[in-house]
């Protein structure tokens, strides 16, 4: 996770602001006793990393330099790396939503644009227009709640500037997400029930 944020850290045009890093370990749900859905695991435990960055100048011109950094492939693409045409969570996508103010010719709103890979998002603040975004400010960690045997939650630095400060300096504000389905983070140890 710290590899991947660093190297979108690298890209032109983005300030990493702060990461909320969570590893948690839980008892998985089961059910109630009208359910049949046992799950093989005793133990799973997950990690989640959201780094939050300020984007510097228009959103367009580095959202081509995320493609460049290759972090991930972003959403369906064809042959060679090419996005697949008008698929969302591609860069492809995100561009024409800006460059045709987030609607179609016919004048239909388009889908919300974010970047999607396998346990990878990327989104940003998308004020003005047709269908807005705000990044929030992180939530607080939360405490440890039944089923849960052990929740760590940290943010780097320890004492980050807040998004809405981020957002007055840079104007936009981006989130990269980490973890989850698909992720080598989501159920990275478990404890198999025995039989």
């Amino acid at each position: 996770m710290r590899t991947l944020i660093e190297r979108l850290s690298t890209v032109e045009g983005l300030e990493h602001v702060l990461t909320r890093f969570t590893d948690s370990c839980a008892r998985p749900y089961n059910g109630s006793i009208f359910e049949n859905n046992r799950s093989p695991y005793h133990l799973t435990c997950s990690m989640q990393a959201v780094a939050y960055f300020g984007v510097r100048g228009d959103i367009t011109d580095v959202l081509p330099r995320i493609r460049a950094a290759h972090i991930a492939n972003w959403g369906p693409q064809v042959s060679e790396g090419v996005d697949l045409p008008h698929a969302g969570g591609t860069v492809t996508y995100a561009l024409t939503y800006h460059r045709e103010g987030g609607r179609c010719p016919d004048g239909r709103l388009m889908s919300a644009p974010t970047l999607e890979a396998p346990g990878l998002r990327i989104d940003w603040d998308r004020l003005h227009m047709p269908l807005p975004n705000r990044v929030e400010e992180p939530a607080a960690c939360l405490p440890v709640e039944s089923g849960c045997i052990y929740r760590r939650c940290s943010t780097v630095p320890d004492a980050p500037m807040s998004v809405a400060a981020a957002r007055t300096r840079y104007g936009t504000i981006l989130t990269f997400t980490l973890g989850g389905w698909g992720s080598t983070a989501y159920h990275y140890f478990t404890v198999p029930r025995r039989k």
